[in-house]
C-alpha cells in the first residue's frame, strides 16, 4: 500500500470532511499538489469508503484523447473509482445532484482480472465479458479546469453510471468505428463516430491498468469501466436522453 506524504494527507482528512459534511470544498489544501499527488489522495479516499462498507462497482478513465491531454500537458491516464450504478431507464430528480451532467460513454464489463503496468492492449478484448452502451452521471464539485490535482482527488466529478444494453466484444466487427447519436427529448442533439473523439478504448483499459498498477491496484472480474466521453451536457427536470451505440445497444435516463 502507499503510504501518503504530509501534505496529501492533509489534503485527504479534509476532502474526507467535506464529503460528511456541507462544507465548501476545500481548495486551499489543493493548491501546491500536483497530478500524482491527486492520484495518491484519490486512492486514499477510495479506501476509506471501501473500508467503510460501500461496495465499488469499477473504474473511469480519464485523459483519453488528445484534446484532453493537451489541455493538461500530461500524457497520463488518471483513474476514478465508481460508486454508483444504476440500469438503463432510471428515473431521478433532476436536483438530486448538484450541477448534474450527463456523458456517453461505452460502458465495459470486467471479464478476468487485468493487472500490471505493461499490459497489451491486444490482449484485453479477450479479457472483457461485455461492452453496453452507456452513460456517466457527474456532479458539479472540483472546477474541470481549475486545479487538476484537486480535481482527480475528487474522483474527476464522478457521481454515477447508468448501464443500457450491450453485447460479447467479439460480436464487434471495428469497435472504433461505433457511432454514437444522442438523443435529448427525442431531438437530437449529438452525433459522431467513436475514433473521432477518444482512444481506442482497450489502450484506454491497458493505460488504466498501469495506473492503478502504480497503487497496487487492479482491474477485477465484474468490474465496469467506461472509457471517456465524447461530450457532456447539462441535465434539466422534464429531460429524457437517449443514447445509441450502433451495433453494441442504447442508455436511457429521465430527469424529473
Amino acid at each position: 500500500m502507499n503510504s501518503l506524504n504530509s501534505s496529501q494527507k492533509h489534503a485527504a482528512n479534509v476532502l474526507w470532511d467535506y464529503y460528511q459534511s456541507d462544507k465548501a470544498l476545500p481548495e486551499e489544501a489543493f493548491v501546491d499538489l500536483d497530478f500524482n499527488d491527486g492520484l495518491a489522495i484519490q486512492a486514499e479516499i477510495r479506501r476509506r469508503r471501501v473500508e467503510s462498507g460501500l461496495t465499488q462497482v469499477g473504474w473511469k478513465v480519464g485523459l483519453t484523447s488528445d484534446r484532453a491531454r493537451k489541455q493538461v500537458g500530461i500524457d497520463d491516464r488518471p483513474f476514478g473509482h465508481l460508486m454508483r450504478s444504476f440500469e438503463s431507464g432510471v428515473s431521478m430528480p433532476a436536483d438530486s445532484v448538484a450541477g448534474a451532467t450527463i456523458e456517453p460513454e461505452m460502458c465495459f464489463t470486467i471479464g478476468e482480472n487485468i493487472a500490471g503496468p505493461d499490459v497489451d492492449p491486444k490482449t484485453i478484448p479477450d479479457r472483457i465479458e461485455r461492452v453496453a452502451a452507456g452513460y456517466e452521471l457527474n456532479e458539479r464539485r472540483a472546477v474541470v479546469g481549475g486545479n487538476l490535482a484537486m480535481l482527480i482527488a475528487d474522483n474527476l466529478t464522478n457521481w454515477a453510471i447508468v448501464e443500457g444494453s450491450g453485447i460479447p466484444v467479439s460480436e464487434i466487427k471495428d469497435i472504433d468505428e461505433t457511432e454514437i447519436v444522442l438523443y435529448r427529448n427525442e431531438e437530437e442533439c449529438f452525433r459522431c463516430i467513436h475514433k473521432d473523439e477518444v482512444d481506442n478504448p482497450f489502450v484506454s483499459i491497458s493505460r488504466l491498468a498501469a495506473t492503478l498498477h502504480r497503487f497496487d491496484l487492479s482491474l477485477e472480474a465484474g468490474h465496469k469501466v467506461i472509457t471517456g466521453a465524447y461530450t457532456r451536457h447539462k441535465v434539466e427536470a422534464g429531460e429524457h436522453w437517449v443514447a445509441d451505440y450502433s451495433n453494441i445497444g442504447r442508455v436511457e435516463t429521465s430527469y424529473t
